[in-house]
């Protein structure tokens, strides 16, 4: 008789909408079904309600918020007794609310924590009020200290997991590369692009005057919240999931700034990724995963102040360098950021989590 599936629970902190519920679990689960895993994805607000809070205009409150992902992680949590594993994504909810992590360990044979963004630093969304008394701040401290493994997308993040001694692993951030690929043809007219959500529209800081400098060139920031773009509101374009790669695809150069802070330490340059899998050169700050993934004039480029993004635009109006830059970006990602590579990988490691 052959040996009973492993079943493993996904508590996502957002729906397939979020890009981080997307790149750290949605997209290797057909890989671990077909090698027999029992998979289940758990969310605790459905897209259309992240829709709404997220949305332009939104019409609802935080607390509404909280009090539906509460409610429903709860349930989500207690059914996690069927599980050989429960993956938690980013946090067990927006807020930390006291009693969660202890109620996951009591329903959890086995925990793994995933972590992608610097939330051990604050929760992605605190109570407010006299409710942040319901908050334990400590609670991905508890989460890294409980788990039988700790997958951190770059290495900054591992060494805050290994501080709460938990036994860790560097598990980048990857893309699909027979998804994201280059274009036919390359753009006929320059054009400088950024993809992100509105959320993250401020951190095209220092780089936006630059942008609005332009001459002779397009610029597109995908999925920018035009209200924060300054001089550039017309350069917003919308994100949709369906055209992000064409999108990708028609810009000449990818731009990636970052503020040098602690949050922005903790991020795995999914931006660059996806510039380099489609052959367009990367342009981004030594921030975070970058340090790790660009070397300067080798596979992108580095800038670290509005003079150095100001020379690198200027630089990359080569198409010669355009070409070469792109084609070191892709086959970086082909080697050490494929979907393809990292697959196998994290099977073998929530594996020897459960063993």
């Amino acid at each position: 008789m052959g040996r009973n599936p492993l079943r493993i629970l996904f508590l996502t902190l957002y729906p397939r909408t979020a890009a981080s519920s997307r790149y750290r679990v949605e997209q290797f689960l057909p890989y671990l079904r077909a090698h027999g895993v029992a998979c289940t994805l758990a969310s605790p607000l459905t897209e259309a309600e992240y829709a709404v809070f997220t949305g332009p205009g939104r019409r609802t409150r935080p607390m509404w918020y909280h009090l539906r992902e509460t409610r429903r992680r709860i349930i989500q949590i207690l059914a996690a007794r069927r599980y050989d594993i429960v993956v938690v994504q980013k946090s067990i909810m927006t807020a930390y609310l006291a009693g969660m992590a202890a109620l996951l360990r009591r329903c959890a044979r086995c925990i793994v924590y995933d972590i992608d963004d610097a939330v051990h630093l604050a929760p992605p969304h605190p109570l407010r009020g006299v409710w942040r008394l319901a908050e334990n701040r400590a609670q991905i401290e508890d989460l890294m200290g409980a788990a039988s493994l700790v997958l951190a997308g770059n290495a900054w993040l591992a060494e805050a997991a290994r501080r709460n001694g938990a036994r860790t692993e560097v598990f980048p951030t990857v893309v699909d590369t027979d998804r994201f690929v280059p274009a036919k043809r390359a753009p006929e007219r320059f054009c400088v692009g950024w993809i992100g959500n509105p959320s993250t529209t401020a951190h095209l800081g220092e780089a936006l005057p630059i942008l609005a400098g332009l001459r002779n060139a397009d610029v597109r920031l995908v999925g920018a919240d035009s209200s924060r773009l300054g001089p550039l509101p017309e350069a917003a374009r919308p994100w949709t999931l369906e055209t992000e790669v064409s999108e990708i695809q028609s810009f000449s150069v990818g731009i990636m700034p970052l503020p040098d802070t602690d949050w922005a330490r903790g991020k795995c340059a999914l931006k660059a990724l996806q510039y380099m899998a489609c052959g367009v050169p990367a342009a981004v700050s030594p921030v975070g995963a970058a340090r790790d993934m660009i070397e300067h004039l080798r596979n992108g480029m580095v800038a670290n102040s509005s003079t150095e993004w100001a020379a690198a635009l200027d630089a990359l109006r080569d198409p010669s360098l355009r070409r070469e830059l792109g084609e070191a970006g892709r086959a970086t990602v082909e080697a050490r950021y494929a979907l393809n590579r990292a697959a196998p990988r994290l099977l073998e490691l929530l594996e020897s989590a459960a063993r």
